[in-house]
């Protein structure tokens, strides 16, 4: 038995050599162009989450760099990626823009391969309210009523400040410190999940705002239903808003983008600023 057990042992020790590392290929992951009206200018797509030959490898933020233990003609997916509702830990793949796909990326051991994605709106989405008419350039727009009962603080088509073209401008002053709009009602959207259903829009504001879901419930009553509050942004930002989680709580019918604002005060009771200012431009409604 000792001599068995030391044939046994000199077995592990001699007979099993080291394997040499493996080099890995390496693929840079160039940001997104997008094939459509603004080109990636209008978008912020920041992440890719990275598939080759049908294995996922991660998440990243473009541009990155990635090993890649595989050799020779490979299949490679990239699928763009958003922060969804702004929140840098919540990335999400944006299922409203299409994946880049290629089967002929040639890997090859210590060597870098360079990609350069490309995407574009999926021909099958649904945009609501139109395709182009949350751009205010022009044309049929967007309808909207105000709904603070206050005329004097309403809204208005402008270039100034807008991203592109006019924007939607909402002002605020000390006797005038609140506005409420709608949008037109949209008589269904998805309510049971799937598909999601997207908000994406450009805004820039000196004081907070906030975005409500106004909706039809089973009463055959108007409700409302908060969704996201807007900080001051110096500069148009993009954002991405996720509405599916919400219109499955409200399950309603006859939907309207409902947006509020108001001067906000101090611990005191007063104004904290004079007047405010709201801009908001691009927005796209969608879903497949």
């Amino acid at each position: 038995m000792k001599h068995k057990l030391l044939f046994l042992c000199l077995i592990a020790v001699f007979g099993c050599k080291d394997q040499p590392e493996q080099i890995p290929a390496y693929i840079k992951l160039k940001p997104f162009t997008v094939s459509a009206q603004g080109d990636a200018s209008w978008h912020k797509i920041t992440e890719g989450w990275l598939y080759v030959n049908g294995e996922y490898l991660g998440s990243y933020t473009l541009p990155a760099t990635v090993p890649i233990l595989a050799e020779g003609p490979s299949t490679v997916w990239l699928y763009p990626g958003v922060k969804a509702n702004g929140i840098l830990a919540t990335p999400d793949i944006y299922p409203l823009l299409t994946s880049w796909e290629s089967s002929s990326v040639n890997l090859v051991a210590g060597q870098t391969t360079e990609i350069q994605p490309t995407t574009l709106y999926d021909p099958a989405i649904k945009f609501p309210f139109g395709a182009g008419r949350g751009d205010f350039d022009g044309g049929s727009s967007i309808i909207f009523e105000n709904r603070d009962n206050d005329q004097t603080t309403t809204y208005s088509f402008t270039t100034e400040g807008a991203f592109a073209g006019n924007c939607l401008q909402m002002k605020l002053d000390t006797a005038h410190s609140i506005i409420e709009i709608a949008t037109e009602a949209i008589a269904t959207l998805p309510v049971l999940g799937l598909p999601e259903v997207w908000l994406e829009m450009h805004y820039q504001c000196d004081l907070p705002f906030f975005l409500f879901l106004l909706y039809v419930n089973d009463f055959g009553v108007e409700a409302s239903y908060p969704v996201f509050q807007f900080n001051n942004a110096e500069d148009m930002n993009k954002i991405y808003i996720n509405l599916t989680d919400s219109l499955v709580k409200t399950n309603g019918k006859n939907y309207k983008l409902f947006f509020r604002a108001g001067i906000p005060k101090d611990n005191s009771g007063k104004y904290a600023q004079l007047n405010g200012t709201i801009r908001i431009d691009n927005i796209r409604l969608g879903h497949l």
